[in-house]
């Protein structure tokens, strides 16, 4: 038996006025996320992932607007908390690494300036040993060592130490339950992002955190994620367990996605590429976004109906016409009376 969500996302809805007109830049966005679970969230650039996290943590600023009918984290409503209560949120019980470790510190303070800051917020009584030895022992779980350079200013560390830093950062204001990772490899090299992996890895069992990974890299889902949430267009496309989206992959983005991976060898054949751009959300079409890109377009259906979010196997959903029986029927019958249209003209 699933224990009860630590999250709760339903119809999550974040849009941009604009002098072209509303971006919808995430739109009925639904999914839960359970105590202890990884979570990846893909798709490329602009699909609105990143938006989504700011949106969980109460980041999005005006003219920014955010709806859902359901935002809940540990039976909590946070659409109904106060800035006040915001901030015991943020960094205490849901933590976010952000995708620049470099542009994420202020470069005119210090590091134990800054991550002094961090604990007072959330711990104001001091621990009994004091703020500095409660930080050394957080770098050090992160595999830093920092005595004698709580001093020092972010340009003395390299990107990879920023990195850990930060997550220790994300991890010293209590004993958070949720954490954000907006692409915390995507600036690293390969031995650096693996050493980061396996600390998240640790945390995650040391902390027992839940985790939401937002990546363009889906080796790195497949390396530390149970569940994959696929995004585009700033739309929920597909909801998968790890194994079987990579196995039997249910939306046409997903197949595509995967298809575009590089394998070597190569055998001197050219990569794949999903062809088309990704559609202009102030714009959005009327159908299904993924249409005018997609090798299995259902039939005229495909561009004036968007599609209903549907089982497409075992605890697996897709946003795709073709698990709607009703409009495959249609479709199937649509084709035989035009194949069978001539022959019986001329009889």
């Amino acid at each position: 038996m699933k224990p009860a969500p630590l999250l709760e996302v339903r119809d999550l809805r974040v849009s941009y006025p604009t002098p072209r007109g509303l971006v919808r830049a995430v739109e009925e966005v639904s999914f839960q996320v359970y105590p202890g679970e990884a979570v990846g969230l893909v798709g490329e650039s602009g699909s609105g992932k990143t938006t989504v996290l700011r949106a969980l943590l109460g980041l999005i600023q005006p003219p920014g607007r955010v709806s859902s009918t359901l935002l809940r984290f540990k039976e909590q409503d946070l659409r109904e908390l106060s800035e006040e209560e915001w901030r015991a949120v943020r960094g205490g019980q849901i933590s976010m690494i952000f995708q620049d470790p470099v542009n994420a510190f202020n470069p005119a303070l210090t590091i134990g300036h800054q991550l002094r800051r961090v604990l007072k917020l959330h711990r104001p009584a001091p621990p009994p040993d004091g703020y500095d030895a409660e930080i050394l022992r957080m770098l050090r779980r992160v595999g830093i060592d920092a005595q004698g350079k709580l001093e020092s200013y972010p340009f003395n560390f390299s990107q990879g130490q920023l990195q850990r830093i930060m997550i220790a950062a994300a991890c010293l204001g209590g004993q958070p339950a949720l954490l954000l990772a907006d692409e915390p490899t995507t600036s690293l090299d390969v031995t650096i992002e693996a050493q980061v992996l396996q600390l998240l890895r640790d945390l995650r069992r040391e902390l027992g955190l839940a985790l939401i990974l937002v990546t363009h890299n889906l080796a790195l889902v497949a390396e530390l994620c149970d569940r994959v949430l696929v995004m585009y267009a700033g739309r929920l496309v597909e909801e998968a367990g790890l194994y079987d989206l990579f196995e039997r992959p249910s939306h046409p983005y997903t197949a595509q996605l995967l298809r575009a991976i590089p394998r070597f060898p190569a055998h001197g054949d050219r990569l794949y590429t999903l062809p088309g751009n990704v559609p202009d959300l102030a714009a959005a079409p009327r159908g299904c976004p993924f249409a005018p890109r997609c090798e299995r377009v259902v039939g005229p259906v495909c561009q004036e109906q968007l599609p209903r979010f549907l089982p497409s196997g075992r605890e697996q959903y897709a946003l795709c016409h073709w698990y709607d029986e009703a409009v495959v029927g249609q479709a199937v019958a649509a084709a035989n009376r035009h194949r069978a249209g001539p022959i019986g003209a001329s009889a």
